[in-house]
């Protein structure tokens, strides 16, 4: 499992992939505020599976969990309670989209990067343009 606090390579991840998915992790925490990880690797029981690896993170509240199964051609996209309120359904299956274009085309980090990307815009607070109104 990929974090801010932990990055390690395996899973058919080179070294140089695993570097572009830590660029985007730490990116996509500055974009939107949320803490982002990405777990490579086999999900045996799919969402279940995911959802236990989520839980184990340390804000799982915050957090949001990129899971990726190859093998099994899985996706799954677990935002804790604080998180799910930044990010609904629709910008997590927009993600998940991003990155199977990606794996599609051979290229597993960069469709990692892509949804992470997608993902933190879509969790982004709407800027205001007027904070204060002028009476």
């Amino acid at each position: 499992m990929w974090g801010v606090e932990q990055v390690t390579a395996g899973n058919g991840v080179t070294v140089r992939d695993r570097d572009k998915i830590q660029r985007a992790l730490d990116l996509a925490r500055e974009i939107c505020g949320l803490c982002f990880a990405v777990y490579v690797g086999d999900l045996p029981n799919g969402r279940e599976s995911a959802a236990a690896a989520h839980a184990k993170l340390a804000d799982p509240q915050s957090s949001v969990l990129v899971g990726v199964d190859p093998s099994r051609r899985i996706i799954e996209i677990i935002t804790g309670t604080t998180a799910a309120h930044l990010l609904d359904n629709r910008s997590c299956e927009l993600g998940a989209f991003a990155m199977r274009s990606s794996f599609q085309a051979d290229d597993q980090a960069g469709g990692i990067r892509d949804g992470l990307m997608l993902l933190a815009e879509h969790a982004r607070a709407p800027k205001v343009l007027h904070l204060n109104d002028p009476d």
